[in-house]
């Protein structure tokens, strides 16, 4: 390694690893075991089948205790000093689905795209191409790639795969921002969910088939299923948000949905306590507005039904 590199790998924050032996330092474990997991990681995954909300299933590839607490230390060592793209909004620090969304509010249109096959889309040599640019030799490069990838791509499952996969995806982000900000269209990504908003259908349609060579080019696809144009007339919605005029929550309908379970919490008719309590603290969350007015109405019921013991068991933050 040149000692250009190694600058630029402290001067990243980076640890300025040249060799198996020196990363097996800085994780104190023996080399022999490094090289071993580095050797055998596709033999170390537990992998199983989970249903996908749109039908079918995504398979799941859990490390090994070990490779994990190494793919770990990886993210928090390295991934985590690095920026990803301004537009990526999902698994980065300090951002949430609220923040994916907020860009878009006050659009007429809405694009929703989604990438098919996310993580098993990015090879192992996109992400060797990663830790080769930011300064690692080629031995590093190699190790750090065989610890964080399997059987040739992104495990859904491994701690590190998430923001690898936002670091891949910057030049498809630095693309479609570059194709759709000239026009006044916004655009975000949440993982492998793609957004772009505008005030005109036509440039709404038309980026829609730019888009879609733009990911093909990058070495990825949509899955044109859930490829989705919403106009004025149709709810928008981002991730699990809902887009309404200059706002954006959990929207009306699931507002009243959680209306009526605290009501039947504390007639006595439910005891999904988990269900309310989930939503509660989502709604804080992502709509301080709702939950304001949910805190409001549990208020109302306690007062309404003072022999109800539902009260102990919603988690409230007040104030």
């Amino acid at each position: 390694m040149t000692s250009n590199s190694i600058y630029h790998l402290k001067n990243l924050g980076l640890p300025a690893l040249t060799s198996l032996d020196e990363f097996a330092h800085a994780m104190k474990l023996g080399s022999n075991t490094v090289r071993s997991l580095s050797i055998s990681s596709n033999s170390l995954y537990r992998t199983y089948k989970e249903p996908k909300k749109s039908g079918g299933f995504r398979e799941i590839a859990q490390p090994c205790r070990e490779l994990k607490a190494i793919q770990s230390w990886i993210l928090r060592n390295i991934l985590d000093k690095l920026n990803s793209s301004p537009y990526s909004k999902g698994f980065e620090k300090g951002k949430s689905i609220l923040d994916n969304a907020q860009p878009h509010v006050g659009a007429s249109y809405l694009l929703s795209l989604d990438l098919e096959d996310f993580f098993p889309s990015i090879g192992s040599y996109k992400v060797y191409g990663i830790f080769r640019s930011i300064g690692y030799n080629k031995e590093m490069s190699k190790l750090l790639t065989n610890l964080c990838t399997y059987h040739g791509y992104l495990p859904q499952g491994a701690p590190s795969s998430p923001k690898l996969a936002n670091l891949t995806c910057s030049r498809l982000d630095a693309r479609i921002h570059g194709y759709a900000g000239p026009k006044g269209i916004t655009y975000t990504r949440y993982a492998d969910d793609i957004t772009l908003s505008g005030n005109t259908p036509l440039k709404i349609e038309k980026a829609k088939a730019f888009i879609g060579t733009i990911v093909r080019e990058e070495g990825l696809n949509l899955n044109k299923n859930k490829t989705k144009i919403c106009g004025t007339k149709r709810q928008k919605k981002i991730t699990g948000l809902v887009l309404s005029g200059n706002s954006v929550g959990i929207g009306q309908k699931k507002y009243r949905e959680l209306r009526s379970a605290l009501h039947r919490l504390f007639v006595g008719r439910s005891h999904n306590y988990n269900f309310v309590n989930g939503w509660l603290a989502f709604a804080s969350s992502v709509d301080k507005k709702a939950y304001k007015q949910l805190n409001t109405v549990i208020d109302s019921l306690s007062q309404k039904y003072p022999q109800s013991d539902a009260l102990k068991h919603l988690h409230v933050e007040k104030g």
